[in-house]
């Protein structure tokens, strides 16, 4: 099946039009399906009614129905209860019999009672014969008892006798003790009075001892107190010491902290690039030796009111530096230049002094004249420094003074005119106010004044005189002398604690002593306190009483044992009568057990009996209630009998009782009496919804044989169009196929053609050695169109081919393979009936 691509246009309308007819035909059956929904809501108040006709008809049929089941249903019941009379009364014929066997059972069990209560009554008066009767039992007992009693008081005598005795040795025996004891107390009694002398005594000194000791630890504690009280006063003040030279400490670190600021900002002063330069001077080793500078660091004026005259005198060689020699100054000279751009600092160039130069003789007579000059408000704090501005500034021959009238006033009382000058003096010739007037003290006596400017070296107000190498010396003196404070006060420290320690030592001796000193003064009371006993006889009298109470014990314990014999010659009797009474109350007791079980028994075959003849009243009731029942029954029998039907008709049986069956009956009578109608008007219903029902199912099948219908011609449009799928990308399979064939004899890399139906668009993608279509040129464009047609023409079905130009700007290695492929086209077409015209 081959099919040119200009017939695919007709194909697609050909399928339009399917799909609009397909669509259109739904439209008409879902108008069919709507009508027989209308007719079907307009049967339904008729199938209604015809519905309520059905259920009349099952009501009318289940009515009779259901009379039939009452007439069964009570005739099941009444045979039910002739049954259950019947039963009723064979059950109770049957539990008359069984209470008249009982009733003659219990009669038997009565004269058998009778029987066993006469037999126990006879075994109970033959054990009272042997009990109460003369020489009985009870008899027996009243004599042993008898004569128990007399033996038991005859022993109780005798016991009586024998404690009597007994407690008469007992006193004897007391009385001998207590004179043995005298006796022997009065032989003791000057050996105690001995020994409690020579104890107190011996406690005397001993308390004196104590004492004594007591009063020198005394002592030793008070000093040893005085002595923690001296140590810790001497730590007091060693921590107050501490205390003030830590605060000093404090403050030389802060003047540290305050001249090192000074500094740094006197550094800056000079320029800011000194500071890089001053680094630079102290990382280079050309030198040999470091230069100096400027000289302002080094200076300092301790009175700030003189700063302004001081920096007026000095201000031109602030900023100066001193070398050692001329190489030096050639490096400083180097560095100046790579760090400053203009100006150059001055430079002293001259051997660096081991000391100050000796101007003590020019301070000496400045100093006598009253007179302040710049060296003594300034601290210098280098050698070379302090020489330079000595030779260069005259700082100990230049004064300062409060302002112009002063000098005046020196000029014209003359005391700088010194007689004589040698090496060591120089001459005043220079002065300078504190608001930094100049005055030249020559013959001429010249003043310079002017406006006094801002201070630019001496701006701080600090007035320390120390230098920070100095205040560092000072600071580790200072730690040095607390670290020996410390050490002090460690050791004063360990001296208070073994003073605490001996102290508390002594105490706890003291304390100690103390202790035994009241134990002895104790003792020593106790023996002070001691009486002498004394005795109402002598010592020969008590002898004779001892003497006396050792006979009359004798003659005691002889009576004692004699009475003790009699005593157990009456035990020895009680024993054998004991025996024989204790024989003759178990014998008692066996008998009495034996009349007691008797009458238990007695009693409790009487009870039994009584128990049994209270039955009779009660089953004789009952048997009279149970032939009330029976006759009652035997009635009711008969008239169920009478009324039961002499020959019963074959009928169905029913589970359901009379009262359900009826209850069913009225609910279906009172349903037919509200729904009451009559035959016409039911056929005339029936009537009218069968044939609207039957219009409605006609209805029904055509629309249904429709919409088959359409549903074959749909799925004949559906396949229709996936045949026109097929077709639209077999084509574009060919044509993108011939197209990249094409490009590739010209060499052209990735060459394509998309084509999108559904949008109707056509996209060609051309590349060459990884270019744009953009940066095509015009051969290459024409050659891409030419390709494009070429492949085209494949798919189209025409009889003519007109082409011009199709050369344009092409080269001739373009032209001559598109003329060839051209004529191989012709030659293929030609077979087709197709012509070509260029």
């Amino acid at each position: 099946f081959y099919m040119k691509v200009s017939q695919l246009d007709q194909i697609k309308q050909a399928y339009e039009g399917a799909v609009y007819t397909v669509q259109s035909i739904y439209q008409r059956i879902n108008n069919m399906k709507d009508r027989h929904m209308d007719m079907l809501r307009a049967t339904e108040p008729l199938e209604q009614e015809v519905k309520k006709i059905d259920i009349r008809r099952d009501q009318e049929r289940k009515k009779h129905e259901l009379e039939i089941e009452l007439n069964v249903a009570r005739n099941i019941e009444a045979q039910q209860e002739l049954i259950t009379v019947q039963n009723e009364l064979d059950q109770t014929q049957k539990s008359k019999d069984m209470i008249e066997a009982k009733m003659t059972e219990i009669m038997n069990q009565i004269r058998n009672a009778d029987q066993r209560i006469e037999s126990l009554l006879s075994e109970r008066s033959d054990i009272e014969k042997d009990l109460l009767g003369l020489n009985g039992l009870r008899e027996l007992n009243y004599q042993f008892s008898k004569e128990k009693k007399e033996i038991e008081l005859t022993i109780y005598r005798l016991s009586r006798e024998c404690e009597q005795y007994h407690q008469t040795l007992k006193e004897i025996e007391q009385e001998q003790n207590n004179l043995q004891k005298q006796i022997d107390e009065f032989e003791n009694l000057r050996q105690q009075s001995n020994q409690n002398e020579e104890e107190r005594q011996k406690l005397h000194h001993e308390i004196q001892d104590c004492q004594k000791k007591q009063n020198e630890w005394d002592k030793i504690m008070t000093s040893f107190t005085d002595d923690i009280n001296i140590n810790n006063d001497n730590i007091q003040n060693k921590q107050s010491t501490i205390d003030f030279i830590q605060n000093e400490l404090k403050q030389r670190q802060h003047d540290i902290d305050e001249l090192k600021k000074i500094e740094k900002d006197k550094t800056n002063v000079y320029g800011t690039w000194i500071s890089d330069c001053l680094k630079a001077i102290e990382n280079e080793n050309r030198f040999h030796r470091k230069p100096i500078g400027p000289i302002g660091r080094y200076i300092r004026c301790i009175e700030p009111r003189w700063s302004y005259a001081v920096e007026k005198h000095l201000a031109p060689i602030m900023s100066s530096f001193i070398c050692t020699d001329v190489h030096d100054e050639g490096i400083l000279l180097e560095l100046f230049a790579h760090y400053s751009r203009g100006y150059r600092p001055t430079i002293f160039v001259m051997k660096y002094p081991e000391r100050v130069h000796d101007i003590s003789g020019t301070l000496d007579r400045v100093r006598r004249a009253n007179l302040l000059s710049i060296y003594q408000v300034l601290k210098i704090d280098n050698i070379p420094v302090e020489c330079v501005l000595i030779d260069f500034k005259q700082i100990e021959a230049t004064i300062l003074l409060e302002d112009l009238q002063h000098a005046k006033r020196i000029r014209q009382s003359g005391i700088l005119r010194w007689e004589r000058i040698d090496k060591k003096v120089k001459q005043v010739v220079e002065a300078w106010t504190y608001d930094g007037s100049n005055v030249k003290l020559d013959k001429a006596f010249r003043i310079y004044t002017n406006d006094k400017q801002p201070a630019r070296y001496f701006t701080s107000n600090n007035t320390q005189s120390l230098t920070i190498n100095e205040l560092n010396i000072e600071i580790t003196r200072l730690n040095e002398q607390i670290k020996q404070m410390n050490l002090s006060m460690h050791e004063l420290k360990s001296i208070r604690q073994t003073t605490k320690d001996n102290l508390d030592k002594m105490k706890h001796m003291s304390h100690d002593n103390q202790k035994i000193i009241n134990e002895l003064n104790k003792q020593l009371e106790r023996l002070n306190s001691t009486m002498p006993i004394a005795y109402a006889y002598s010592l020969d009298e008590l002898q004779d009483k001892l003497k006396e109470c050792t006979l009359a014990y004798n003659t005691a314990t002889k009576k004692f044992n004699d009475a003790k014999e009699n005593k157990d010659i009456r035990h020895q009797d009680l024993a054998d009568v004991t025996q024989k009474h204790e024989n003759i109350v178990k014998k008692i007791e066996s008998k009495n057990d034996e009349y007691t079980t008797l009458t238990e028994k007695i009693n409790d075959e009487q009870s039994e009996r009584q128990q049994i003849q209270q039955q009779m009243p009660k089953l004789t009731k009952k048997c009279s209630q149970f032939n009330e029942d029976i006759q009652k029954c035997q009635e009711k029998l008969n008239e169920l009998t009478k009324k039961k039907p002499k020959k019963s008709k074959p009928s169905k049986t029913t589970n359901r009782s009379v009262r359900e069956i009826q209850q069913e009956l009225d609910a279906i009578n009172n349903f037919l009496k509200s729904n009451e109608d009559t035959i016409e008007k039911r056929r005339q219903a029936i009537d009218e919804f069968k044939a609207k029902r039957d219009a409605a199912l006609a209805l029904k099948k055509v629309y249904e044989q429709c919409y088959r219908q359409v549903q074959n011609l749909e799925k004949f449009v559906n396949k229709r169009k996936e045949r026109f799928g097929q077709i639209a990308d077999r084509h574009q399979y060919l044509l993108r196929h011939k197209f990249k064939d094409l490009m590739e004899k010209y060499r052209f890399d990735d060459c394509d053609i998309k084509i999108d139906h559904k949008k109707e668009q056509l996209e060609i993608i051309i590349k060459k050695n990884q270019r744009s279509v953009a940066s095509l040129s015009g051969g290459e464009r024409s050659i891409s169109t030419f390709c494009f047609l070429i492949a085209l023409w494949g798919s189209i079905y025409q009889p003519f081919r007109l082409l011009d130009e199709i050369d344009i700007y092409m080269s001739r290695l373009g032209s001559d393979p598109t003329d060839s492929s051209l004529f191989t086209m012709s030659s293929v077409e030609r077979k087709k009936q197709s012509d070509f015209f260029l």
